[in-house]
């Protein structure tokens, strides 16, 4: 995800972006948070549709360093499926955001593109290949816990979607979702402890993913060691450092992620308790707008995107917690300011997404999605 611009030079879509106004991206709901138009869905599909195609710039010059199973001279015949969008993670979250495009705005325009891209990607040839290159690399931790989990929540939003494509999908990246449920079997139960973090090696988001994974699968057993892990790591945590975040050049929020993982880990009832002692300032009226603040950057490119992403993440979290909390968990007042600072982070992150900028476009887009949409 990370780009090197004294590397590398920007490529940007000779797309007709600006017929868009950002304002049309949303709607907004009776509670005031907004949601994603039908006219953002387009948006963010055509995002997503030419990075996913795009081969460079690309991160492959760095796998060649150190993966020996790297020989070809084109990312593409590495990762058939997954080449694009500068690197293997995100071109994953950006087929996701494509299925959830097509899923829940089944009539935008880009319909037949997205169908006919993922129907390339989901190939049994395609998939076998990329399931061979994890094997090869990295003891088969490749790209683990984050570009793995993303993996799993492809599978998860098919096995979520009655359809006979997300069907006839499902079996065909079936091996590879079983490879990546055997590494998450494997690691957590031998990893003793783990650290607050909102980059790749998030713990809190590749557990959270492969949680949903689980339930939708009914695979209990990887459900009771996610939830054995998730409750050993972060079940007497207190007073997270919320207010410190981003941490250096994060992308998301490692407090926050762990608040999310922990709701879908407690029962209402003990979350509502934990909470009040993991992150006391977001229950509270005259802490919560600090803990809550936008870390704001004039530059919107570089590392600097990675802020973007980090306020993205942060909606996405906080949609979530929403979800879980019993309705006298937060005070009128708390909530309000919550959609109020959720709008505004959004508002904040689009400054820099759809101006051409291949270094934000190529996961920004992805993220915006799942901000809005990704628990719908």
């Amino acid at each position: 995800m990370k780009l090197n611009l004294s590397k590398l030079l920007y490529v940007c879509f000779f797309v007709p972006f600006s017929c868009f106004s950002q304002k049309d991206l949303v709607t907004k709901k009776a509670n005031d948070i907004y949601e994603l138009s039908d006219y953002g869905a387009s948006y963010f599909a055509k995002l997503s549709l030419n990075c996913a195609d795009q081969t460079s710039p690309h991160f492959y010059e760095r796998y060649k360093e150190h993966y020996g199973v790297v020989d070809s001279t084109s990312s593409k015949d590495i990762w058939p499926s997954f080449y694009g969008c500068y690197d293997w993670h995100s071109s994953v979250h950006n087929h996701w955001c494509m299925i959830k495009l097509l899923k829940n705005h089944p009539e935008t325009p880009e319909s037949k593109q997205i169908l006919e891209r993922l129907n390339f990607a989901f190939s049994k040839e395609n998939i076998a290949h990329e399931l061979y290159f994890l094997n090869q690399n990295e003891e088969g931790y490749f790209e683990f816990p984050y570009g793995q989990s993303w993996f799993l929540k492809i599978g998860d939003e098919l096995k979520r979607w009655n359809s006979p494509l997300a069907k006839k999908w499902l079996v065909q990246i079936e091996p590879l979702l079983t490879f990546i449920e055997e590494n998450h079997l494997k690691y957590w139960p031998n990893t003793p402890f783990v650290k607050i973090s909102g980059s790749h090696d998030s713990p809190a988001m590749g557990l959270s993913f492969a949680l949903d994974y689980a339930r939708s699968f009914g695979k209990r057993k990887l459900e009771k060691e996610i939830i054995t892990a998730s409750k050993k790591y972060y079940s007497k945590l207190e007073n997270a450092p919320i207010e410190l975040e981003p941490v250096e050049y994060d992308f998301m929020s490692g407090c926050l992620l762990i608040a999310d993982l922990m709701r879908k880990v407690l029962n209402k009832k003990d979350y509502t308790i934990w909470l009040s002692k993991f992150a006391p300032e977001l229950l509270d009226e005259k802490l919560v707008d600090d803990a809550l603040k936008i870390n704001k950057t004039e530059v919107h490119d570089g590392f600097e995107s990675h802020w973007d992403g980090f306020h993205l993440n942060r909606i996405w979290c906080l949609n979530g917690m929403l979800l879980s909390l019993p309705k006298n968990a937060l005070s009128e007042t708390v909530k309000q300011k919550w959609h109020t600072a959720m709008n505004e982070m959004w508002d904040y992150a689009q400054l820099s997404i759809g101006k051409g900028n291949y270094d934000i476009d190529h996961w920004l887009s992805s993220f915006s999605v799942f901000a809005l949409s990704g628990y719908k």
